[in-house]
């Protein structure tokens, strides 16, 4: 049976990229015809003044220009809808509004003009080899190309589903809240099963009450994963958070650089990431024989994707609807009755067949349905993992271990770093974008208790590296966890 060939799951969750922005002119997926566009003012015909920008494969690496495409779920309303109050029966989504929130995005940056060129950035995809090493990984074994992010927001509610199957009605990014759920990690240990987290610096799994103490099982990736699968120890789960701030450890195996593909992160550093995750699974016969490598993105991050994401059959996990009690004023109405944008996902096993396209519908609740059924946990989580289709079933219809599997995958050269740490050039000596404040503002609250009194929010770092070392001090000195 197919329960049987896998003892490792492992997910590799990467950032802010839609389906169409990582693999839109990718042959033989719902991808880019290459006609598709987006006007500035949706509400007007086509015109010098309201110009067409249209889908192509020029992505840049790293976005110059503000801090990305905007992806909370007003945002994304307009995304899809070119309307805040979001789709509904008498306005479905057509994703027709990037353009035009970008612009609105960018204006809140302080590019008060942001030009043609600037602009065309959210309806950019990437060539296969500007990132080879999903592109390969893809070929290789198996892309999802009806895979949904679980709400039309940000990061974090997202990233919660993936631990809970709900973000316990958060719509927004929830920087200072405890989690009291129970959790994918909780349901597999009753079950008898293993699993670790393997981060660089931020871990939002430690945002959930119920795995408090575990401090074995939260590890650090440049110390832990390879080393794990090469003495036989990865857990039957391994989850990976990427790293999210340039530090000045350049003497990493991943180099020291962010390589969570945030915008404006350069999505290099992601792309070698996935080399390096699945070469070290590769790297060991015995362990790569028995495993399933996840390879997907919480969520679209602004940039477009032209399939309208589902509304149907999509159940409020718990109840729980945004805002929450102690929500701040602007945060969104929203009952979690419908999906966000589809994101990339790519699943690699040597039970998978090569270039084989899945175009079921999956969500990132499918891995809890996934590991529910094939490791029988014996009952969901909430509402959403239970109604989530599962994937195990591609495991079945290969009948022998693939052999023909890649050792390696090819990689993107990496920009040389050409200044000393000490230089304020250095990528580790760079202002934290708010996206990184909001993060290290809620590392600072979770682990406030244990700060020593002179800590303020007023003192916390200012630059990525210190930051990156800020963060994984206080893990260390709050949870115990590996620092």
């Amino acid at each position: 049976m197919a329960m049987r060939k896998i003892d490792h799951v492992v997910v590799l969750m990467l950032e802010n990229r839609s389906f169409d922005h990582i693999f839109g002119f990718r042959e033989s997926v719902n991808g880019l015809k290459g006609n598709e566009f987006n006007l500035p003012d949706p509400s007007e015909p086509q015109s010098d003044a309201n110009p067409a920008f249209q889908v192509d494969s020029n992505a840049p690496f790293a976005v110059l220009a503000g801090n990305g495409p905007g992806h909370s779920v007003n945002a994304t309303n307009y995304q899809l809808v070119n309307d805040k109050a979001g789709p509904s029966a008498g306005l479905p989504p057509s994703n027709n509004g990037f353009v035009r929130n970008y612009r609105d995005e960018l204006r809140h940056d302080h590019v008060s003009n942001p030009d043609p060129n600037t602009l065309q950035v959210v309806m950019q995809s990437f060539s296969a080899n500007s990132l080879p090493s999903i592109n390969a990984l893809a070929d290789a074994f198996c892309v999802c190309d009806n895979w949904f992010s679980e709400v039309p927001g940000p990061t974090q509610p997202n990233r919660f589903y993936m631990q809970a199957a709900t973000s316990t009605g958060f719509a927004l990014n929830n920087w200072k809240r405890v989690l009291d759920v129970r959790t994918i990690y909780n349901a597999l240990e009753d079950a008898g099963f293993s699993w670790a987290t393997y981060a660089f610096d931020s871990n939002e799994v430690l945002e959930f009450s119920q795995v408090n103490g575990k401090t074995q099982n939260f590890k650090l990736f440049d110390n832990a994963f390879k080393a794990d699968v090469a003495a036989g120890t990865l857990p039957n789960y391994s989850f990976i958070i990427p790293r999210f701030f340039n530090s000045r450890d350049a003497a990493a195996p991943t180099g020291g650089l962010a390589n969570s593909q945030h915008a404006p992160q350069d999505a290099r550093y992601g792309d070698n990431l996935v080399a390096d995750v699945y070469e070290a699974l590769r790297g060991n016969p015995d362990v790569w024989a028995k495993s399933a490598l996840i390879v997907t993105y919480d969520e679209h991050g602004g940039f477009y994707d032209h399939v309208a994401p589902p509304s149907q059959d999509v159940p409020n996990p718990d109840g729980l609807t945004s805002p929450t009690e102690g929500d701040p004023s602007f945060a969104p109405t929203f009952a979690f009755d419908r999906l966000g944008i589809r994101v990339p996902a790519v699943i690699a096993s040597p039970w998978v067949k090569a270039q084989r396209v899945d175009s079921t519908r999956y969500q990132h609740t499918s891995v809890l349905a996934t590991l529910n059924r094939m490791f029988g946990l014996g009952g969901f989580l909430t509402a959403r993992d239970a109604s989530a289709n599962s994937f195990e079933a591609l495991f079945a219809e290969v009948a022998e271990l693939r052999n023909d599997t890649p050792v390696t995958l090819p990689r993107a050269a990496l920009p040389q770093i050409t200044v000393a740490e000490d230089d304020p050039r250095h990528p580790a000596n760079q202002p934290l974008d708010p996206d990184q404040r909001d993060m290290l503002m809620r590392i600072y609250h979770l682990t406030q208790a244990s700060q020593p009194a002179t800590m303020t929010a007023a003192a916390l770092p200012i630059t990525q590296g210190d930051a990156h070392d800020f963060i994984r001090a206080a893990y260390k000195r709050h949870f115990g966890v590996a620092g």
